[in-house]
């Protein structure tokens, strides 16, 4: 069943962008809408933050174990976690990069929709998830960045730092992604 608000934001908002698509090794077919619109989510159905981390003029791409380039790392909020704090997290264990908390600046959401019946067991919420898309600022040098960086879990392999006509191009098979690097000023 839907939360309400996300029924009443779904239906009084227009998507930037909308991309089906089935997760990589899993049979769920998910579909991703994009909402450049800086709004308040019900925080019950926001499971994840994304942070497109700016390091001068540039941004950084993560490049992902099945060979996807995006610009967005982050993931799963933590109990207790602010979402500034969920943020700076997950970039550092995605990029090794170092993000400044006030340089956050909220660029909108991402709408995941399950296309498919759940278990009653399922551990998230069905059929709907939000993850709110941040930009921040990250020091520039080496002070900013653990040279030595692993991903902690294992998925992205690689983080580089790109201009945004190459990150556009580096990403152009997601429309999500573009909507949302389309609004980056390129200074």
């Amino acid at each position: 069943m839907r939360h309400p608000e996300v029924e009443r934001l779904v239906a009084s908002l227009r998507p930037a962008a909308t991309f089906n698509n089935a997760w990589p090794n899993t049979p769920v077919r998910i579909r991703s809408t994009a909402y450049t619109e800086p709004v308040a989510l019900p925080d019950e159905v926001v499971t994840s933050v994304r942070c497109i981390v700016r390091v001068g003029d540039q941004v950084v791409i993560c490049t992902n174990r099945d060979g996807l380039s995006h610009p967005w790392p982050g993931g799963r909020r933590e109990a207790g976690e602010s979402l500034a704090d969920t943020a700076c997290r997950e970039v550092m264990e995605e990029t090794g990069w170092t993000v400044d908390p006030s340089s956050m600046r909220l660029l909108g959401w991402l709408h995941m929709e399950n296309l498919e019946a759940q278990p009653e067991d399922h551990p998230f919420p069905h059929p709907d998830f939000l993850q709110y898309v941040f930009e921040a600022r990250a020091g520039e040098g080496s002070e900013a960045r653990d040279e030595d960086w692993v991903d902690t879990e294992g998925y992205e392999v690689q983080s580089t730092l790109m201009k945004i006509d190459e990150a556009l191009d580096a990403v152009a098979y997601d429309p999500l992604a573009v909507a949302f690097l389309k609004l980056l000023d390129p200074t």
